[in-house]
């Protein structure tokens, strides 16, 4: 599986964050082909927010109160997303660098050739979302919530997901082998076609309440 990259102009312009959004707002007009460095921006009410071909390096963002947020090929790279609301939005052909995203609410997002690597992204919520092409890569996942979760091509590499939640969420051919895991709360459906190893198989048969003895 091969994630889309985002597709990012070789020239940005440097912009300041909360003045594009400002503007953005009261104009209903998109941000695009804009550069962010270091920027913080404060909490903000809105309808809707669209970037496109943006990069966000050093930012740190709080819980927007925008009803849907539209990110399409943007880049976000050691950025403090912590607690930050993705809630409905659409994010499509988006990179997620070394950024923390402790606490993000994905809940009800679309995720479209979306990619995490090296983030720290414990206490997450997926529930009801949707992703197509979704890789995360060397991520802290723990105590993550994935409840009528829809995916298609998710590709998980050496993340941490111990204790995550699976409700009512297909894990068929998922690869969790390179991955640490334990104490998840899943239910049978869900665990039905999960490729695991023959160690990780044991802790899910203590799990189901099997007790495995030699022969």
């Amino acid at each position: 599986m091969n994630v889309h990259e985002p597709v990012i102009a070789e020239k940005l312009q440097d912009e300041m964050l909360e003045e594009m959004m400002d503007a953005a707002l009261q104009e209903g007009i998109d941000i695009e082909n804009a550069r962010f460095y270091g920027e913080e921006t404060r909490e903000c009410t809105g309808r809707m927010l669209e970037f496109s071909g943006c990069v966000f390096e050093k930012c740190t963002m709080g819980d927007l109160a925008i009803e849907r947020m539209v990110f399409v090929d943007c880049l976000f790279i050691k950025c403090d997303l912590s607690r930050f609301n993705f809630r409905n939005s659409t994010l499509q052909r988006v990179r997620f660098q070394e950024c923390r995203l402790t606490g993000a609410s994905f809940d009800g997002a679309s995720l479209m050739s979306a990619g995490f690597t090296q983030c720290q992204m414990d206490f997450c919520n997926f529930s009801n979302a949707k992703a197509q092409q979704l890789e995360m890569q060397r991520c802290a996942m723990k105590e993550n919530a994935f409840v009528d979760f829809r995916w298609k091509f998710w590709q998980l590499e050496d993340c941490n997901m111990q204790r995550c939640e699976f409700s009512n969420t297909s894990l068929k051919d998922l690869d969790v082998t390179s991955c640490t895991i334990g104490e998840w709360l899943v239910d049978m459906y869900a665990l039905r076609g999960l490729r695991v190893t023959q160690e990780q198989a044991i802790s899910f048969a203590a799990l189901l309440g099997l007790k495995i003895t030699d022969l």
